[in-house]
This record gives structure tokens, C-alpha cells and sequence, in this order.
């Protein structure tokens, strides 16, 4: 699927009527393969299947670099919910919640979940609740992100 030597998944495949979105894993080995500096090969594609059903093609690749997690697809939004960590010199170890646009592949936003070991998913999938929060279970427990804006069923004081 990515680059020749440089390519692994595991089951975190998401499907759609025609088409499959792939991370790539290649590099994680555990915890620790993502630690400082560490940090997986890059990849996320979406693949649409022919409509014969005899071939496929990649509709867009993403650089992003998701270790491990097992992302998710809202179809109400259109956005693909994926957990990534670059390489990082500094050793502060950012994880971040990032949303892939699903027609694009465009990264629409990264918003940072922590830093450190402890944020680390360890194949933890991205949960979306019914109030559009986004949770990640990792190494150091539930990370809840949201939205700043309340949602329709929410009103907040003036």
C-alpha cells in the first residue's frame, strides 16, 4: 500500500459503500518506537473500489502518521477522527486528535491531546460520542476532546 519496505497495518481499516481508508503502522513496535524523536512511517490513503468491483485506485494519500490507533469515519461530517504523533526532536512527545477530510485527504485540523508516554493510544480506537466528543483511551487513561462552540442541545450562559 506505501512505501516498499516501509508499509504495515494492522485491522484499522475503515469501509465505506466503495471505498477503504488504510493507516500506516510500519515502525510500531510498542510504546516505546514512538518515544522522543521515534515515530512511525507516514500514511494514511483512501482506496475506491471500481464500480465493476474488478479494480481499485487511490483516490488521495495523507502524510500524517498515525502509530496505532484505530480511526473512525463520521459520516455526518465527513471527517476522518485519526490519533498521530511526528517526529518530534524536542522529546516532548505531542499526540494530537486529527480530522482528515474524507474527499480530500486534506488535514482539516490537529488539535494537541498531551504530551508524553501517557498519551500514547497503544491501539486504543477514536470514539465519537453522541455530543460530538471525541475519546482516546491511552496509556495514562480517557482523553475527552471537544469542540470550544456548544452544540444544538447545549445553551451556555451569556
Amino acid at each position: 500500500m506505501f512505501e516498499p519496505g516501509a508499509s504495515a497495518t494492522d485491522n484499522s481499516l475503515i469501509g465505506t459503500e466503495r471505498s477503504l481508508v488504510v493507516e500506516n503502522n510500519y515502525g510500531y513496535t510498542g510504546p516505546a518506537s514512538t518515544e522522543g524523536p521515534g515515530a512511525t512511517e507516514p500514511g494514511l490513503e483512501r482506496v475506491d473500489l471500481d464500480r465493476d468491483g474488478r479494480g481499485c485506485s487511490v483516490a488521495w494519500h495523507s502524510d500524517e502518521r498515525a502509530p496505532s490507533v484505530v480511526p473512525k469515519l463520521s459520516l455526518r461530517n465527513g471527517l476522518v477522527y485519526t490519533y498521530t504523533k511526528d517526529p518530534d526532536p524536542f522529546f516532548d512527545d505531542p499526540w494530537y486528535l486529527t480530522a482528515i477530510d474524507f474527499r480530500s485527504g486534506e488535514t482539516v485540523y490537529k488539535r494537541l491531546s498531551g504530551r508524553g508516554l501517557g498519551f500514547n493510544n497503544n491501539y486504543a480506537p477514536v470514539s465519537i460520542g453522541p455530543d460530538g466528543t471525541a475519546y482516546v483511551g491511552t496509556i495514562g487513561g480517557l482523553v475527552a476532546l471537544r469542540d470550544d462552540r456548544p452544540t444544538k442541545s447545549e445553551k451556555r450562559p451569556k
